[in-house]
């Protein structure tokens, strides 16, 4: 009988600890995100001539980076690929162990673009920092690549999670879709690529484990029973 109070006591702190937390930061929604896009700043090396690096300038001062970052509407949070390489120099099964890892690319769609199509425009200028069309040459990599940050927000709009990608480009910009039936918004997907990402400092906050004590104190078949009833309590 005592155990069995024990273990409603344990039972109710762990319900109200977790309700809290919930209370206090909510769900992570899809649809409640920041994205800020930061063009490469560098101008050495590039010389008079390029075109491109002076009109990302100029969205830059009139505000379409912050327009284009505004308009993001969907994107995908980078993840990551250990790369297996197999281990058999020993006796038995060979093992898998890792021997680097790989991040994918990421594609974003930006919506409600400008009649004027700036915001193409804005990418197409980022893509010439590498590539010239005027005479086919390539720029320096230093000197074309940029970053992308992410955030999660809460209902506050609170930043509550971050993703820093670096050194990134406009691997692909879309093409656009024209067609006189339709009164629909043009959007424009674009593909970037980006060399490595990491967690935004001082964006997170991940809260200890909130069954760590009652885990220590009583095993974890007790507390795989408690989070299995977590979901069916909190239905009522």
């Amino acid at each position: 009988m005592a155990i069995n109070k024990a273990l409603t006591g344990f039972a109710f702190g762990v319900l109200n600890e977790f309700l809290s937390i919930m209370h206090e930061d909510g769900f992570a929604r899809p649809s409640r995100f920041e994205v800020v896009l930061l063009p490469p700043s560098k101008i050495t090396n590039l010389g008079m001539d390029n075109v491109a690096r002076f009109q990302l300038d100029d969205f830059a001062a009139d505000g379409t980076t912050r327009h284009a970052s505004l308009k993001c509407s969907e994107i995908n949070m980078p993840g990551r690929v250990m790369n297996m390489t197999t281990d058999d120099n020993h006796f038995g099964p060979a093992r898998q162990v890792v021997d680097g890892v790989t991040f994918g690319d990421i594609t974003a769609k930006f919506t409600m673009l400008s009649v004027d199509g700036k915001e193409k425009q804005y990418f197409e200028a980022w893509q010439g920092m590498a590539w010239n069309i005027d005479d086919w040459s390539v720029g320096y990599y230093d000197e074309y690549v940029g970053e992308i940050k992410i955030y999660l927000l809460n209902e506050k709009d609170e930043r509550k999670y971050g993703c820093h990608l670096f050194e990134v480009y406009p691997k692909t910009v879309g093409d656009i879709s024209l067609n006189s039936g339709t009164s629909d918004i043009v959007d424009l997907d674009v593909t970037f690529s980006y060399r490595y990402w990491g967690l935004l400092e001082g964006e997170s906050t991940i809260p200890q484990r909130i069954t760590q004590g009652l885990f220590d104190l009583l095993g974890n078949t007790v507390e795989r029973k408690l989070i299995a009833r977590l979901p069916k309590v909190l239905k009522l």
